[in-house]
């Protein structure tokens, strides 16, 4: 097994919480996943439906559903070919250039009094605060009052789960029904007395004349010091700001970089962010930000826009180049996913069918793909789609470039829907359950033909499914998911004859191939967690028959077992009693061996 600390880091998720709004209720699918997908490897995404694996990868894809929303976390995508960006210097940008740079440069006086702004701020504060609450107090009170109303909507969704024609939920739901109205009363008396506070504050203050008065003679003092500070110096020439040099170039930098970062949107969107980003520098620039540090200007950008790095100037072509770290958690505008979904970030999914338009041909699907994310010329584009046809097996492509969807079998189908995945030369191909509508001898086709194309165009794949045969034949690391979290993570042999999680352990339990004739399958038992309730302790502890007690109460940590095994279980505590993997699955390597069709990839 290649040792994956030799290869790039493409796809970097951390933290990352995924929140679907749905009928006003908040369910939250994905819970702080951190993930590297590395260059050129083959990575399985396992669990039960409902898990969170298509999410995942929909989070990163960019194919999230129209309510659903990233609310924590970041997803670094590094490619280097979307990274590089360059704005070409017209004479409109030239003029705007020089704009923005007198702005900067006009702006920057106001770094000379930032001290005493801030000074000036925090004694405005003060005197609010001796008229409100502190923010300390406004933080303790805001946070008492979301915790008791995420526990009323925690309640009320338990509610909604019960049965109103069962004797005994009906008489759970009297008591989480008087308990709701318990919370409220709580929630009501919490709120006045966060109003009887502040109005306390404003008798008190309004007394006190003589402390009233110190200090807005000191905010008098301060505002004076300030203005006589910024004051622009009489200068003349090519400085009338009275800048150092490497203020003025650093403000040269900082407008190429907004040139840079907004140079990509169309003329209104550009104009919007002009406006927010100069605000913001200007803000920064007043509170005495260091705008040297390129990761203050970062946070500065964040908001608004990606911050594109100023890299060089071709003075021979008019160029400015720059480098964008691309964080997709951060992505809110179509024509930035367009650069990654498709493009370098495809999907293969599980019905080709559905993925396919029956009414336009099948040269012309893979045609459009190629037309909207590849700079070619109609003819171009029919010669590529013409040699994708054949890479990915269909026979004679040049005779059935005009054929319709319903022409060609199940697995034709599916070599259509990856050859247009696979048509504008992704970085990362996602496999959503590829071969889950194909009969088995179709399915091994299938994944060889992945596998090939693979070895050829040099992509990384991510499988999504829960057939571990297939696990088994084509990953090289493999992600366990429950209730949205990764609980497991390693290579396959980790996974398959080292297992720690006893999540994984019922997975493998679940393999229908080991069972022995006359056997009961096994089966799960239980359901997986509702992911509208806030979850306590681990997920999978209802389910679990070797939880102890602190998996009821505590979510465990992930503990490392290897450089490349990681689970997420208290039963690899140290103070944990010694608990081994159930007998079915030891030796699992020679029963597989016995079981599974050797399909070959």
């Amino acid at each position: 097994m290649e040792n994956n600390q030799d290869k790039k880091v493409l796809l970097s998720l951390k933290d990352v919480e995924v929140k679907f709004n749905v009928r006003g209720r908040i369910l939250t699918a994905i819970r702080r996943v951190s993930l590297d997908i590395y260059e050129n490897e083959n990575l399985a995404i396992v669990g039960e439906s409902g898990s969170g694996k298509s999410v995942l990868t929909k989070t990163f894809a960019g194919m999230l559903d129209s309510n659903g929303f990233i609310s924590n976390g970041s997803i670094i995508f590094s490619d280097d070919e979307i990274s590089e960006t360059n704005v070409k210097l017209d004479a409109s940008r030239i003029r705007s250039l020089e704009k923005l740079q007198d702005f900067l440069n006009r702006s920057s006086v106001y770094e000379r009094g930032a001290k005493e702004y801030v000074a000036i701020k925090q004694r405005e504060q003060e005197i609010k605060a001796m008229q409100t609450l502190t923010p300390e107090e406004e933080e303790t009170f805001s946070r008492e009052l979301k915790a008791l109303s995420d526990s009323i909507v925690d309640k009320n969704n338990y509610i909604q789960t019960l049965d109103k024609h069962n004797a005994a939920d009906q008489e759970e739901a009297r008591k989480v029904t008087a308990e709701i109205k318990e919370l409220t009363e709580k929630k009501e008396a919490k709120e006045k007395a966060r109003q009887t506070l502040i109005r306390e504050r404003k008798v008190a203050y309004k007394a006190d004349a003589e402390k009233a008065a110190q200090f807005r003679n000191e905010l008098t003092e301060l505002k004076a010091a300030r203005e006589e500070k910024i004051k622009v110096p009489q200068t003349s020439g090519g400085n009338p700001y009275g800048l150092s040099d490497e203020i003025i170039e650093r403000n040269k930098v900082i407008s190429y970089e907004i040139e840079l970062s907004i140079g990509r949107y169309p003329y209104r969107k550009r104009v919007t962010f002009l406006r927010k980003l100069k605000s913001a520098i200007r803000l920064a620039m007043m509170t005495g930000e260091n705008l040297f540090d390129p990761e203050v200007r970062n946070r500065i950008f964040d908001p608004i826009v990606f911050r594109v790095e100023y890299r060089y100037v071709d003075r021979e072509n008019d160029v400015i180049h720059g480098y964008a770290i691309i964080d997709c958690a951060k992505v809110k505008y179509s024509n930035d996913w367009q650069q990654i979904r498709g493009k370098r970030i495809a999907t293969v999914f599980q019905d080709p069918m559905t993925s396919l338009n029956p009414v336009i041909t099948i040269g012309k699907q893979i045609m459009t793909v190629i037309l909207k994310h590849q700079k070619c010329s109609q003819a171009e584009a029919r010669e590529r789609t013409l040699d994708i046809m054949a890479k990915v097996g269909i026979p004679e492509p040049e005779s059935r470039f005009d054929d319709y969807p319903f022409e060609y079998s199940g697995g034709m189908r599916q070599r259509i829907v990856i050859a247009i995945a696979l048509s504008c030369q992704p970085k990362i191909l996602i496999c959503d359950e590829p071969t889950t509508a194909l009969d088995v001898t179709i399915q091994a086709q299938i994944l060889r033909l992945i596998k090939d194309l693979q070895r050829e165009l040099g992509f990384t794949t991510v499988y999504i499914t829960h057939d571990l045969g297939v696990v088994a034949n084509v990953a090289e690391r493999v992600a366990v998911l429950y209730g949205g979290q990764i609980v497991e993570i390693g290579t396959v042999e980790d996974i398959f004859y080292e297992p720690k999680h006893p999540y994984t352990w019922a997975l493998l339990s679940s393999l229908p191939q080991l069972t022995e004739k006359g056997q009961e399958l096994f089966s799960i038992a239980g359901t997986p967690p509702s992911l509208y309730n806030k979850i306590k302790g681990d997920a999978f502890a209802p389910r679990n028959k070797y939880a102890m007690a602190i998996d009821l109460e505590e979510e465990p940590p992930m503990f490392k077992v290897s450089d490349t095994h990681y689970a997420k279980t208290w039963l690899l505590d140290p103070r944990a009693p010694k608990t081994d993997m159930p007998e079915n699955i030891r030796n699992l390597h020679e029963k597989m061996a016995k079981s599974f069709y050797n399909i070959g990839v």
